[in-house]
């Protein structure tokens, strides 16, 4: 027996010495779960907290990143120059491929107006302008992102140009660009940026252009997703960016996606679950000053529904789902009618129920 263990415990110090050198510790807790049906030939969802996989389908494939590279030409901008900065537009940049904001020759923009251009509505004008304003040459700042890549840990990453338009030269892996959002995460005007559905910028001469996000998920998720959007004919739809509920926060990359809302629908749903809707419906239909009242009864009725906060949680819901059940009610969670005036006789106020 104890010959077996020894053989085991090497074994098993084998492994990790193989793995330690080669991947960060958060990468270690893949389970290989490549089952959801999803179209995206690659993706993952990290726990920023744990520093561990929630869900991964081939993380390091390499594949063409699209506009997902701006979230890292943001973050060199923001290192290396003022966001106050003031540049005029060169002539070169009529010959820049869409999407873009369509930036005229000779106008004067600040920094910061051109990255929210570059963000918000994924113009390729602004960022390779921002690119060659900020280092002198594209080739020169595609060294700035290679460079800012390897210390963020990014080992299948190489960006030849600010913008994700196609290059055989240029890749990413869903893995790399999750590295790359938990740092721009870290940024209050990228995340600020990013959370925009709209916005207006002026050139110094007074033009305005107004931004719309290519992000659906900010009029159709109640979670609060931001993130950035990609595509390219080759590299299909991709997406990277960072999910926020109840204070918890998890990124989401994904590369390769034929069907990319649908494919976003089934990780998020995925990571919360059927609760999450659980509670977000009973949010609409409860004020916290009547959701105080709810647990105030719950608690009275011998169920548990954690602080007596007014915040309808996972602890409101699963006191109300055992209510429910133990109460010969369908127990869906959902505080209706037929609920509510259950609750009644341990002192909910009956003007709840309207």
């Amino acid at each position: 027996m104890k010959k077996i263990l020894a053989v085991g415990l090497v074994l098993a110090l084998g492994v990790a010495g193989l793995l330690s050198p080669l991947e960060p510790a958060w990468s270690l807790s893949v389970q290989g779960k490549g089952g959801l049906p999803i179209t995206a030939s690659s993706a993952v969802l990290l726990d920023v907290a744990t520093q561990r996989f929630i869900y991964a389908k081939s993380p390091h494939i390499r594949r063409a990143p699209a506009s997902t590279t701006k979230i890292l030409t943001a973050l060199v901008v923001l290192e290396r120059v003022s966001t106050n900065t003031v540049v005029r537009i060169p002539s070169w940049v009529h010959s820049i491929e869409p999407s873009k904001v369509y930036l005229r020759a000779g106008e004067r923009y600040v920094v910061r107006d051109l990255l929210h251009a570059t963000l918000i509505s994924s113009a390729n004008d602004a960022s390779e302008v921002l690119a060659v304003a900020t280092a002198g040459s594209r080739a020169r700042f595609a060294a700035w992102m290679n460079e800012r890549a390897r210390r963020i840990g990014c080992r299948n990453t190489h960006f030849v140009n600010p913008s994700g338009l196609p290059s055989p030269s240029q890749f990413s892996t869903s893995y790399d660009l999750a590295l790359i959002m938990e740092e721009a995460r870290k940024s209050s005007f990228i995340v600020e940026s990013l959370s925009q559905k709209y916005r207006l910028i002026r050139s110094l001469e007074g033009r305005k252009i107004w931004l719309k996000s290519h992000n659906r998920l900010l009029w159709r998720s109640p979670r609060s997703v931001i993130g950035k959007t990609g595509y390219t004919q080759g590299g299909r739809h991709c997406f990277v960016g960072r999910i926020k509920w109840g204070g918890r926060e998890v990124l989401v990359s994904l590369l390769g996606s034929h069907r990319l809302w649908r494919d976003l629908k089934i990780l998020l749903d995925y990571q919360f679950g059927v609760a999450f809707y659980k509670i977000y419906k009973n949010r609409k239909l409860w004020s916290r000053l009547k959701t105080r009242a709810l647990q105030t009864a719950l608690s009275r009725a011998g169920y548990s529904p954690g602080p007596v906060d007014g915040k309808f949680g996972p602890s409101t819901l699963r006191a109300v789902e055992l209510f429910q059940k133990n109460n010969g009610l369908h127990p869906d969670g959902i505080v209706g009618p037929v609920t509510c005036k259950r609750l009644l006789r341990f002192g909910l106020p009956p003007n709840s129920c309207r």
